[in-house]
């Protein structure tokens, strides 16, 4: 859900086995966290963001599978 307090679930789908890195950023671009970097088989995934230790804003999530496609969401964290 959107917006959020203080965890959220990140859904994605995966066409194929793939290697790949998923952060959260400020709007200023600098990274907050790594969420998971590593391989995934294919199908569908859930992932958990604790966000109880970040000031409340805007925040972006980036799924990056190596190189080939990268997706960002805006994430709004309301404390």
């Amino acid at each position: 859900p959107n917006p959020f307090n203080p965890t959220t679930t990140i859904s994605y789908t995966l066409p194929k086995t793939s290697l790949i890195t998923i952060k959260i950023y400020d709007l200023l671009g600098q990274e907050i966290e790594t969420l998971y970097s590593g391989q995934k088989p294919a199908g569908n995934h859930r992932l958990v963001f604790d966000a109880k230790n970040l000031a409340s804003g805007m925040y972006i999530c980036r799924l990056q599978l190596a190189g080939e496609f990268t997706k960002s969401r805006k994430l709004l964290l309301i404390k």
